[in-house]
């Protein structure tokens, strides 16, 4: 954690794939590649942080990337197919992680038809035709995020509402109720160590509905590290 830097954001794997809703094997592999026997893959793009005694550690656009990627993997596009999207929306856009930059989230439909053209994977031939494709599997991954020049800015984790946030300006990243600085984390132990939402409250000069969505939030985080 020494070489966290301000503005970048950090997270262990772990933290990042809990967030995305994924395991962490997997973002490892994506992100550091694999060898398996005789098959061997590269990482589909360079994290944010180099590798060291931390392990893998992932910036908040490493994070953005990952979350499009994993869509990606549910709708059924194979990781061959996706590093040909990566590599040629890089081309492209001219940003080693095209998929968290303003450019890609404003023309994204236009930058998939054209790392299309001229190509016979089956996949892509597919999401040329089926324009709809992009909508559905990749626009839901971009439409919690703002975005400035540099890319993904911040992530608002509860769908619709922009209570809960992942900016990492604050907290190096972390879910924080909006305004505050508070991580999610914070309140949820706070709730548990204070017995009462209202208490939480009073001591942390929240309203009612901030503890609640944070408590929300960390719901859907524990979940999904049970499953």
């Amino acid at each position: 954690m020494d070489q966290a830097a301000y503005g970048i954001g950090v997270y262990s794997a772990p933290e990042a794939a809990r967030m995305i809703g994924m395991r962490p094997g997997t973002l490892r592999r994506w992100l550091q590649g694999y060898v398996h026997g005789d098959k061997a893959e590269d990482r589909l793009w360079t994290p944010q942080y180099a590798h060291d005694d931390d392990g893998l550690l992932l910036g908040f656009r490493d994070l953005i990337e990952a979350r499009v990627v994993n869509a990606l993997r549910a709708k059924g596009f194979g990781l061959p197919t996706i590093r040909i999207c990566i590599e040629r929306a890089r081309e492209l856009v001219r940003d080693e992680r095209p998929f968290s930059t303003r450019q890609f989230k404003t023309d994204g439909k236009t930058i998939f038809l054209e790392i299309a053209r001229g190509l016979d994977d089956p996949d892509l031939v597919d999401l040329k035709r089926r324009q709809g494709v992009f909508r559905r599997v990749v626009e839901p991954s971009l439409d919690d995020l703002d975005f400035g020049d540099a890319g993904a800015e911040r992530w608002w984790l509860l769908h619709g509402r922009k209570s809960i946030v992942a900016d990492p300006d604050i907290a190096f990243g972390a879910p924080t109720i909006a305004g505050s600085g508070i991580t999610t984390a914070r309140v949820a132990q706070a709730v548990k160590a204070e017995g009462s939402i209202e208490r939480t409250a009073l001591i942390y000069e929240l309203k009612l509905r901030q503890v609640r969505d944070a408590l929300a939030y960390e719901e859907q985080l524990h979940a999904r590290k049970a499953a």
